[in-house]
């Protein structure tokens, strides 16, 4: 019986190390997740197109503060109430809408569609802390837009006013409010634009369900407010989601409801506008831990 050749094979030392550095676990999987998150949300490390949006409305935000301040210091104290606190956060409220509504698909639907999530969970990550990530990432990029810009605003009035030491002990009490009120509509937008995107793995259709709720809503709402007349007629004020952050933000800095107004009519004051909003909030985070428990990697 004549022997075969013998096998030949070769051993190849590709280096391989043990990793000798610190193990961070969960903590820092959920770090990479937030810095991820907040980097694709603005489009950083990415084509041009995907800034548009994001540094579009960063600008939109921004301007009119700057264009303010400088007019502030030119003309002086003679433009004092050209723009205040609840006004401009009016302005952000639509600005807060239309980011959330691009940024929050922007977070959830890619991952779905590149059938990531298994990579993701076959590491020591829960689904709870995919979702405290994607959260987090979202509401750091909002935080900057309704916060910043009212904290330039505030800082411009006192550095152009005359006495900035009297200006600024005078509206000190403002300082808590435009955090109350800034961080309110930022969790607010977050939790819905999140929740809706958890539905969907197209990112145009999250985006036109959104706008098309918070646009529906408010436009029915005031519709039969003004064109009915029935019993629990004024609870309506409290379904036009997007009535609920302005009349929250008018009470906060102690605006008065405009006259003829479905607010002024409904008559409801600040806190239940703010208790709709914590239902509508709640609702959404009830939706979107849902729907994250479910998905399969």
């Amino acid at each position: 019986m004549s022997g075969g050749p013998a096998p030949a094979g070769a051993i190849y030392d590709r280096g391989y190390r043990h990793y000798q550095g610190v193990r961070e676990g969960r903590s820092r999987m959920v770090k990479a997740l937030v810095l991820a998150g907040v980097r694709r949300t603005l489009g950083l490390r990415r084509s041009w197109k995907t800034k548009v949006v994001p540094w579009g409305l960063l600008v939109v935000a921004l301007a009119p503060v700057a264009a303010f301040v400088g007019i502030r210091v030119v003309a002086g104290d003679a433009v004092d109430e050209l723009i205040g606190y609840a006004q401009y956060l009016r302005v952000v409220a639509l600005v807060l809408l239309l980011f959330a509504a691009t940024a929050g698909p922007e977070l959830l639907c890619p991952d779905r569609q590149s059938n990531v999530l298994a990579l993701y969970f076959t590491r020591p990550l829960s689904r709870g802390d995919y979702l405290l990530a994607k959260a987090t990432a979202l509401l750091l990029v909002m935080a900057l837009i309704a916060l910043l810009p009212m904290l330039v605003l505030l800082a411009g009035n006192v550095l152009t006013a005359d006495a900035a030491m009297t200006y600024l002990g005078d509206h000190l009490a403002d300082v808590p409010r435009i955090l109350l009120a800034g961080g309110v509509l930022t969790i607010f937008y977050s939790a819905i634009a999140l929740a809706i995107a958890s539905l969907t793995e197209r990112r145009s259709i999250a985006v036109a369900v959104q706008l098309g709720v918070f646009l529906a809503s408010g436009t029915v709402a005031s519709i039969v407010f003004f064109t009915a007349s029935f019993p629990g007629r004024r609870w309506l004020a409290l379904v036009a989601l997007q009535q609920l952050p302005d009349r929250f933000v008018d009470w906060v800095f102690g605006e008065p409801f405009s006259q003829g107004s479905m607010a002024a009519q409904a008559g409801f004051t600040g806190p239940a506008y703010l208790a709709a909003i914590g239902v509508v909030t709640a609702l959404a985070c009830g939706l979107l831990g849902w729907r994250v428990s479910r998905l399969r990697a």
